[in-house]
């Protein structure tokens, strides 16, 4: 009997491995990981709008990303302009102090921080956000949106989208027509202005304005910076300087402001505001 018993067991036991050896070999386990998510890419010349969700409106910051792997880093050009006016802009070009804005991406993740000068000091904003679609700039190009907040107690939402040019690559030239007037002495009839600029390597710009109707100033030899869908412009033998704002993404108005240095020969210390048209629509992509 004890023989039948043990029979029995050594049985079972055969029985049992061999069906988890058919089972084992039947059921493959899968122990690859899933594929990683390509960073995606945030380069080229861009454009911010940072809403506040607190009452303090929107502030646009115009800037040109240069892309490392998963990080990057905007042009120390950079300008920073309170509900977009000219007149009110941050940045080196603006204002003398460079304004720098970092960031990582991560997948489709994105994280970018700028600081800010302000009256009561630097405002540092952090944003987070992700990619959107679709993308409105060149393929390689990426359009972003998320939330930020900053060191003085504001937050609000973001969205970053790739600018489109402004202005005709040379030998080509864009006409821009409008008038200006002066803020500290403002003339009943506005000056007007005809600009002819033509964009170069790296976002040079260069050209020349003719101004009637002005008492101080009949015409620029103009050179300057694309930066983002605005610009900015300089005159060094008159000692000008302009910043010119689209009114809205792929816009052909702009508004802009301008001033001479206090050592100016023509016009010296004068500054105001002006508004310009372009002929010149930017290229879809």
């Amino acid at each position: 009997m004890r023989g039948i018993f043990l029979f029995a067991a050594t049985f079972l036991v055969a029985v049992l491995a061999a069906g988890c050896s058919s089972m084992n070999s039947s059921t493959p386990v899968n122990n690859s990981s899933p594929p990683s998510i390509p960073n995606a890419t945030i380069t080229g010349q861009y454009d911010l709008t940072l809403t506040s969700m607190n009452g303090h409106g929107t502030t646009n910051i115009y800037t040109s990303f240069t892309q490392m792997g998963a990080t990057f880093t905007g042009t120390g050009n950079t300008l920073a302009c309170p509900s977009n006016d000219p007149s009110k802009c941050q940045g080196q070009d603006a204002s003398g102090v460079s304004i720098t804005p970092n960031g990582t991406v991560s997948g489709t993740n994105v994280t970018i921080v700028i600081s800010i000068p302000t009256t009561a000091g630097a405002d540092t904003v952090t944003m987070t956000g992700t990619t959107t679609s679709p993308a409105t700039g060149p393929a390689n190009e990426t359009n972003f949106a998320g939330t930020y907040a900053d060191t003085v107690g504001d937050s609000g939402t973001w969205t970053a989208v790739p600018a489109n040019p402004q202005v005709s690559s040379s030998p080509s030239v864009t006409t821009f027509s409008g008038t200006f007037n002066s803020t500290a002495k403002p003339l009943l009839i506005a000056p007007t202005i005809v600009m002819n600029l033509g964009e170069g390597a790296s976002s040079d710009l260069t050209g020349n304005a003719t101004v009637t109707n002005s008492p101080c100033i009949s015409s620029l030899s103009l050179s300057g910076q694309a930066i983002g869908a605005a610009f900015s412009l300089s005159d060094p033998a008159n000692k000008a300087s302009l910043i010119v704002l689209p009114v809205s993404l792929g816009s052909s108005n702009f508004n802009f402001s301008y001033k001479f240095d206090s050592t100016a020969p023509s016009c010296a210390g004068d500054f105001g505001l002006g508004v310009l048209t372009s002929n010149y629509s930017p290229w879809d992509y």
